[in-house]
């Protein structure tokens, strides 16, 4: 029995260093979402010269124009995805009491609404680079292969988020209907 209680403490011991890692890891990736956001404020600023050649010049950078300002979306939403999972990582790991009072749309109670707010943004961020991709537009035939590996790869996140996450998800809820647990290691 004794040795039980060891290995259960011990147990206890890694979950708590665990902790001190994820927090590296939740700091680590908001800055990266900072970083990436200042991506994208540069890549606004340097569209910044084209919008003036596009208003001596109307037809000549409508391209580069859009390209630019599309990028700089792009950067930002990958950069709010970061944001979100560094929040996520930081609520569900480390802030054990939640102390945090976080926004109604940040709140993330456990992996699956991590998981469903990742594999949101993660659509959308598809879909710009499909965007970024149609404006540019050089070869049509290799668009519509990309439009069409695109097309794929989201219904395919829609089919494992609704049929795997969702069904974790109702089944975590089940459970904690059924048998509920407050866990506190300390």
């Amino acid at each position: 029995m004794e040795k039980r209680d060891i290995l259960v403490k011990i147990n206890h011991w890694f979950i708590n260093i665990g902790r001190y890692f994820v927090a590296v890891a939740s700091i680590l990736t908001i800055l990266a979402s900072g970083f990436l956001i200042f991506a994208g404020v540069w890549e606004f600023v340097n569209g910044i010269p084209v919008i003036f050649d596009a208003l001596y010049k109307p037809d000549s950078h409508r391209l580069e124009l859009s390209v630019h300002f599309i990028s700089a979306i792009d950067l930002f939403m990958v950069a709010v995805v970061m944001f979100v999972m560094g929040i996520g990582l930081f609520e569900l790991f480390v802030d054990k009491d939640q102390s945090i009072d976080y926004p109604h749309w940040l709140k993330i109670r456990d992996l699956n609404d991590l998981k469903e707010k990742l594999i949101s943004a993660a659509v959308v961020v598809i879909v710009i680079t499909f965007l970024k991709h149609i404006v540019m537009w050089e070869k049509p035939l290799e668009t519509l292969y990309f439009g069409g590996a695109i097309a794929i790869v989201i219904v395919s996140i829609t089919l494992f988020s609704r049929f795997v996450v969702g069904d974790d998800a109702k089944k975590t809820k089940k459970e904690e209907e059924i048998n509920p647990r407050n866990i506190d290691i300390d």
